[in-house]
């Protein structure tokens, strides 16, 4: 990793306001008990989702750094339950019938609709949106909404596939891209820095460095989360489960092929700053660095071990003590 990563100053705060904000939401709530899987409040804390969102987005102040991380828990939220859910009864129906629903709750006015929430990613999205909708111009909610709304169709592919997996390692990629919700990440780090102009949105390097990024914070986490999807009936959509079986190679040997891609993509975004336009160099330095954040989360967080990554490469210098708060 040829980035460095930082650590915002005011996770402590954010792990706080998420923890309450969560459980208002009721994502903690029994309720839940009876599907397949269940958030507790211990399990939410070992994997310590505002470290994730302290480690790619340092510059943040406090209330962004609230904001974003709870939008990201809702999604993870969506991640996590959601297929589980709905693939118990095969029931993709049910399921698009609920994106369709959680997507009224972002209308582009962000005008209150007499619409009730019914669960928990319910009400995150009609508690969050409206806060979040009137920092935006009109075509800023457009790609924002559109973003929610690629990151929600990739998890209906996902269920579709899960039990039906993609046997070819180009489509997989493709489809990576939007089920993994990284695109709505860098739809979230424009929040932070602001809003970018339409001739940088359009501009070729550009589109280029931010799907260098998704692609680079996608691989690794197939191949950091393997033997998780594994104990959940997931493995069909990793990567370096389609590589094994696409090209009939050992785990090793698919790892290695994955990491190599992995590594090409990194070394893209590493070239990015000189290539976008100028208005977009800070925004693809923000990039590199939620990368490098990334990386540190995935070897020090719960959610794949308890810690057990950690003695990897365990992140060095002033203020990073916070990221072992739980080990």
């Amino acid at each position: 990793m040829p980035f460095e990563a930082r650590l915002n100053p005011h996770l402590d705060q954010a792990r706080t306001h998420t923890a309450q904000w969560a459980r208002r939401m009721g994502m903690f709530d029994d309720e839940y008990v009876q599907w397949p899987q269940r958030w507790s409040e211990e399990k939410f804390a070992g994997a310590d989702f505002p470290l994730f969102i302290a480690l790619t987005h340092p510059d943040a102040d406090a209330r962004e750094l609230e904001a974003v991380t709870d939008w990201h828990v809702a999604l993870w939220f969506v991640d996590d339950l959601f297929l589980p859910l709905y693939r118990r009864d095969h029931d993709q129906e049910s399921a698009a019938a609920q994106v369709e629903r959680l997507m009224q709750f972002l209308p582009l006015d962000a005008l209150p609709r007499p619409l009730q929430p019914r669960n928990p990613v319910e009400r995150a999205f009609a508690d969050l949106w409206t806060g979040t909708a009137a920092t935006m111009s009109p075509l800023w909610r457009e790609r924002f909404t559109a973003g929610v709304r690629r990151f929600l169709d990739g998890v209906l592919w996902e269920l579709e596939h899960v039990d039906h997996a993609v046997t070819d390692l180009i489509e997989y990629l493709g489809a990576r891209r939007d089920f993994g919700g990284l695109q709505f990440t860098a739809v979230l780090l424009e929040h932070a820095v602001g809003e970018l102009h339409p001739d940088v949105l359009g501009n070729r390097e550009f589109r280029t460095a931010v799907d260098a990024f998704v692609d680079a914070v996608s691989l690794h986490n197939d191949i950091v989360s393997y033997d998780r999807e594994v104990e959940e009936g997931t493995i069909g959509n990793n990567g370096v489960e389609v590589a094994r079986r696409a090209l009939g190679v050992s785990r090793r040997e698919a790892t290695a092929l994955i990491d190599g891609l992995l590594t090409a993509r990194v070394d893209t975004l590493a070239h990015a700053p000189s290539a976008v336009p100028p208005g977009a160099a800070g925004f693809t330095g923000s990039l590199q660095e939620a990368l490098a954040g990334s990386y540190l989360w995935h070897e020090v967080t719960g959610r794949f071990g308890p810690c057990g990554a950690a003695a990897v490469g365990k992140p060095r210098g002033l203020g990073t003590s916070a990221a072992y708060a739980f080990c």
